[in-house]
């Protein structure tokens, strides 16, 4: 039972953000994935969530998992059910490193992250967290 209260705790929360962001009219790629990390229970991999900002339809999408390849302009994670799911990254992509501003220079394979994107586009946000072997 506590169970099920999570996930629709999670539920509840993830489409707060969506009804937030589509009342808005103003949802930018940077706006509308503020946080939206943090609204996913730890046991998801992968969200997306549609919505409409002035008219014009949108995908938020969230994936977590852990950095299996690091290539020029994408990244390769390994989510928590073996899915694997390449995401592309551009020199605009806002990266933080436990918490801290970082780099795409500091993404290393081993590295826990959770990406976000708008309409499948490169990562507007990534979050990394790096296991101690590889500060």
């Amino acid at each position: 039972m506590g169970d099920d209260r999570d996930v629709w705790r999670a539920i509840a929360a993830t489409a707060a953000v969506a009804l937030a962001l589509a009342s808005s009219g103003q949802a930018t790629s940077r706006t509308a994935l503020g946080g939206l990390g943090g609204v996913m229970p730890p046991n998801w991999t992968h969200a997306e969530i549609n919505f409409t900002s002035g008219g014009v339809g949108h995908t938020l999408i969230v994936d977590r998992g852990r950095v299996v390849l690091v290539a020029p302009g994408s990244l390769t994670l390994r989510e928590q059910d073996g899915t694997t799911v390449q995401i592309p990254v551009s020199p605009s992509t806002q990266v933080t490193v436990g918490g801290r501003p970082g780099s795409l220079a500091q993404v290393r394979r081993g590295a826990f992250a959770v990406a976000q994107r708008l309409d499948g586009g490169a990562a507007v946000r990534l979050q990394l967290r790096l296991p101690p072997r590889l500060r």
